[in-house]
């Protein structure tokens, strides 16, 4: 099975939260995806660790097969929601893999429940406030996801903010085509809830953390350790997409955390 085929969905109040359920093995893995990407970002993930680990590759609500309610969208709700869906299947002290707004979603999903998880890994996640110069681009990006012309907006930002020059051409166009379908009441409000300052507090993380950084991360290795002391950082040759476009070295880095922490 893939994480394109192995799909199941649960119910939480109405609202079908689908998921790929692959492999056994401890500890488990638990895949949570960015901003207006869905599970199948991680295959190669799951592809090459299912042999030894539970993986669980989820489509966050709003997202993939998910269901995707008229509603507003925030890291708080997400939260929620994965934290019930490991108690509703009996998922046990994973290891936490989230990407970019994924990986903001599994910081505060491990402060809030320090008892879930048995580690953490942010995937070029935003963990740190956007400087100030960069607080005007921001908020048109935001007002422009308001607006009839959201796709383009979307597909602009994507385009601009998370790729390299020498990024796969073909791959960068599938991510950035993926995205800009989802909701346009998803793409404004998770993005400005992602970015929000208390949603990325400062402090230790309660269990053994990892930061994976791109090279394109606007956010220096110092910045990010002074900021959640303890957390150890490793660099990837890659944009923002990098488990996707560097999945050989991502997997290797995530083997060597998984093996440390035990």
């Amino acid at each position: 099975m893939t994480v394109d085929n192995a799909l199941q969905t649960v119910v939480r109040d109405g609202v079908g939260l689908a998921y790929a359920d692959i492999g056994v093995g401890s500890p488990p893995l638990l895949f949570i995806h960015g901003w207006c990407c869905d599970r199948t970002h991680w295959r190669e993930q799951v592809l090459a660790l299912q042999d030894r680990h539970w993986t669980l590759a989820v489509d966050l609500r709003g997202h993939g097969d998910s269901d995707k309610p008229d509603q507003d969208y925030s890291i708080a709700g997400f939260v929620d929601d994965v934290a019930w869906l490991c108690k509703e299947i009996g998922l046990e002290k994973p290891v936490v893999v989230g990407h970019s707004m994924g990986g903001v979603i599994g910081m505060n999903l491990v402060r809030q429940h320090p008892e879930l998880a048995r580690g953490l890994v942010m995937v070029d996640s935003p963990v740190v406030p956007l400087p100030d110069a960069l607080q005007p681009t921001a908020e048109a990006v935001f007002g422009g996801l308001k607006t009839p012309a959201y796709v383009d907006i979307a597909k602009n930002f994507v385009s601009t903010f998370m790729f390299r020059p020498d990024s796969d051409p073909v791959l960068k166009q599938s991510i950035i085509d993926g995205m800009a379908a989802a909701p346009q009441r998803l793409m404004w409000t998770a993005l400005s809830d992602t970015l929000s300052p208390d949603n990325i507090a400062p402090g230790p993380i309660p269990v053994p953390a990892l930061f994976v950084r791109a090279s394109t991360q606007i956010s220096s290795a110092d910045e990010i350790k002074a900021r959640y002391p303890g957390t150890r950082l490793v660099e990837v040759n890659a944009a923002h997409f990098l488990q996707m476009e560097n999945p050989a070295a991502f997997n290797e880095v995530l083997r060597q955390f998984i093996k440390e922490i035990g």
